[in-house]
């Protein structure tokens, strides 16, 4: 599980970050779950964007017979969880949105300064 300190640190190396390319992404965590990215602009460097993508793992596509019982309970107890995360990031501010029919979901925020330490924490994914 990534902390909030490595969180910070992964943003801060984007930022000091010299652009060679019109932008720059950075993966600040990946999971089954979740991708958190970073992006900043070469012609606009002030402007920096965290977008959060949440989908359901592969395991979403098997059918009704490979997840059964307890397996289920907590695959649909995942995806509540997930579902929650996504809410508490849209009460932090951030932009929902929805990139493809099959579910992934989208939080994505415009900065100009830094994160606070609570953005960090809120940006922080559930443990599965």
């Amino acid at each position: 599980m990534i902390t909030r300190m490595e969180l910070k640190t992964k943003w801060k190396q984007l930022i000091d970050e010299n652009l060679d390319e019109e932008e720059a992404v950075s993966v600040l965590c990946e999971n089954d779950w979740v991708r958190i990215f970073a992006i900043k602009k070469k012609d606009m460097p002030e402007e920096k964007r965290i977008e959060v993508e949440i989908s359901l793992p592969p395991e979403s596509i098997l059918t009704h017979d490979d997840l059964a019982g307890s397996e289920l309970r907590n695959f649909v107890q995942n995806i509540i969880t997930h579902l929650e995360y996504l809410l508490r990031l849209a009460d932090a501010g951030l932009t929902l949105g929805v990139m493809t029919r099959e579910g992934v979901y989208t939080a994505c925020l415009e900065l100009e300064d830094g994160p606070s330490d609570t953005l960090f924490d809120i940006l922080l994914p559930p443990t599965q």
